[in-house]
């Protein structure tokens, strides 16, 4: 006999595996990794340790949901920022404000976003080269872009691109670790600039 589930049933279901990844990113806003467990956040969720595995099927299924999550989210962020802009260099920083703003307001979760470590899981670590890769591929729309309308020098505009995306990474994740700088915003500025200058814009 096939049970059909009710409308009531699959919001219920939906509620409390909203419920878990909340209570995970919270957990995450404060925890390594590591450090956390499926017990942990079954009991703060409010559920039998048994029913966490019915919506996920191991601790990493869950943190590489999350990570998915926070990645759309940031993109949507992203994308909201561009809109505003016609101009290719307005946009790309456009694009790197919004990741500087959504990165160090929820720290946690960028750093699981960020680094790519020896220490990190290998469904995480896959996850990093996935996220890394997409925003090569975004960035080296937009330079192609400026270079077709001369804006740019001629390059190698995938090698410019890994640059770009490796190097502003590499400063938000030293922010995060806490080297955050006293003028944020001349901080963010300088970095801009800096990349900015890399492409090759007076």
């Amino acid at each position: 006999m096939v049970y059909n589930k009710t409308k009531k049933v699959i919001e219920k279901q939906q509620a409390r595996k909203r419920k878990i990844l909340t209570v995970a990113r919270e957990i995450l806003a404060k925890e390594e990794t590591g450090s956390i467990s499926i017990k942990t956040i079954a009991k703060k969720a409010g559920i039998a340790t048994g029913t966490f595995y019915l919506y996920f099927k191991d601790k990493e299924a869950l943190i590489d949901t999350i990570i998915k999550e926070f990645y759309d989210e940031l993109l949507e962020i992203i994308k909201k920022e561009r809109t505003q802009y016609t101009n290719g260099f307005d946009k790309l920083a456009a694009s790197m404000e919004a990741c500087i703003r959504t990165f160090m307001k929820k720290k946690h979760l960028a750093k699981i976003l960020l680094d790519l470590s020896p220490q990190s899981s290998a469904v995480v670590n896959t996850k990093f080269t996935d996220i890394e890769n997409d925003l090569i591929r975004l960035t080296k729309i937009d330079l192609d872009e400026l270079m077709e309308q001369r804006l740019i020098p001629i390059q190698d505009t995938r090698v410019s691109a890994t640059a770009f995306v490796g190097a502003f990474r590499e400063v938000i994740l030293s922010w995060i670790n806490g080297d955050e700088p006293a003028d944020m915003d001349m901080a963010c500025k300088t970095l801009i600039n800096f990349n900015m200058r890399g492409l090759g814009k007076n």
